[in-house]
């Protein structure tokens, strides 16, 4: 069997949610056909404790694993007034710091590299056998939604100038992806966002998301708290959305005397920088921030994630369904997964006070909707690891024919 590198800057693992859960269930089923080893460039993703469950984990699936244990960061600096006419998209010395580790690995020119994220696809650029890159959400719209969401009155003139910056700043930044692909053989993305706007550029296919083969069925009960949680890898991913959480939802539930019945979860990691709007918001004393593992999946009965961004949330939005989990979310994320549909196997709304007056009826007869549970399952059994798996094998025999 040919040797299959996933490289990234994480280790694939089933505890820190999003891309690493994805690759994890991607590699349980590529291990079949390949030599899998996943490479992780950077050592700061998780920690102590974190990353020896993940060590474990991967020992248990036999999957081969290589640590770069080094503490290095691919971020940028924060965009500021002397660098915003910068172009340099990533931390080039962590890159050069990547590349020398790479070489030491010595890849021979049958195996397969597969790279997830613009860090590990610049670092293997130069690496001379078949390569395939998995590309990250894009970035110039990342930055330039966050900023939009983050716009009020108090820094509205702020928010404008931030996001003239930030235009300026990624007017390269297709060009880049350009060019720092053009050594790839195949180039995939999770999201049909974007492949709307990269394949202007690059020629790209969507690769399914593959989610792991199980469904994890439960009835709801009748339980002293309803739980719901906001879940994502990091808290930066979700800075709107907590703050319609705190601004909308919270007020809601005081307002008809449920929040006695409720707890509110954020299940995700809270990055070195956090906004002072958002600091104050998550360590309010109704909220609660939880780590993820599988006592917060098992007892979390409605994912809040009102985002209308349309990446980013589809492995969070399969994960519940596959979990059991009820879904409230914005009728824009119908973009990523056609099969959603209102108080059939979600609940769904752009408007975020409807949403929050359907989250309200759902809380206080939740024994009513368990027939949006059990259609979840059917949504969730069409994304598979192993549509992803077969996809990547069909596209490789391509590039011997």
């Amino acid at each position: 069997m040919k040797n299959f590198y996933y490289i990234s800057v994480s280790l694939p693992n089933n505890i820190l949610g999003g891309s690493d859960l994805v690759a994890l269930n991607l590699l349980k089923k590529l291990n079949k056909k390949f030599n899998i080893t996943a490479v992780s460039l950077s050592n700061i993703y998780c920690n102590k404790y974190q990353k020896k469950t993940i060590h474990h984990l991967l020992r248990k699936e036999k999957i081969k694993f290589i640590e770069f244990n080094k503490n290095i960061d691919f971020n940028k600096k924060p965009l500021t007034i002397k660098n915003f006419l910068k172009t340099n998209y990533i931390n080039n010395q962590s890159i050069n710091y990547a590349r020398n580790f790479l070489e030491d690995l010595k890849f021979k020119k049958d195996d397969i590299i597969f790279c997830f994220g613009s860090a590990p696809i610049l670092a293997c650029s130069n690496i001379k056998c078949p390569k395939i890159a998995l590309l990250e959400d894009v970035q110039d719209q990342v930055f330039l939604f966050r900023e939009k969401f983050l716009i009020n009155k108090l820094n509205f003139l702020k928010k404008i100038i931030k996001i003239f910056m930030l235009k300026i700043h990624f007017r390269g930044y297709y060009s880049w992806i350009k060019e720092i692909t053009k050594n790839f053989d195949i180039k995939y993305t999770f999201s049909h966002f974007d492949l709307k706007k990269l394949k202007k550029v690059i020629d790209l296919s969507i690769l399914p998301i593959p989610m792991e083969n199980y469904i994890y069925k439960k009835k709801i009960k009748k339980k002293k708290f309803f739980n719901i949680s906001m879940m994502s890898a990091t808290l930066g991913q979700d800075f709107k959305g907590i703050m319609l959480l705190y601004n909308y939802l919270l007020p809601a539930l005081k307002r008809k005397n449920l929040l006695k019945n409720c707890k509110i979860n954020l299940v995700m990691r809270i990055p070195k920088y956090i906004p002072e709007p958002i600091k104050k918001i998550i360590y309010n004393k109704d909220l609660e921030l939880k780590k993820f593992d599988r006592n917060i999946v098992k007892s979390t009965d409605l994912l809040f994630y009102p985002s209308k961004y349309p990446v980013g949330v589809r492995s969070k939005i399969l994960f519940s369904f596959q979990n059991s989990i009820l879904v409230a979310t914005s009728s824009t994320i119908k973009k990523c997964i056609p099969e959603l549909e209102d108080f059939k196997n979600c609940i769904m709304s752009d408007n975020i006070n409807i949403l929050v007056k359907k989250i309200l009826k759902v809380i206080k007869k939740p024994h009513g909707f368990q027939y949006l549970i059990n259609n979840g399952h059917l949504v969730a059994k069409k994304y598979s690891s192993n549509l992803a798996a077969k996809k990547i094998i069909k596209d490789l025999s391509k590039l011997n024919n």
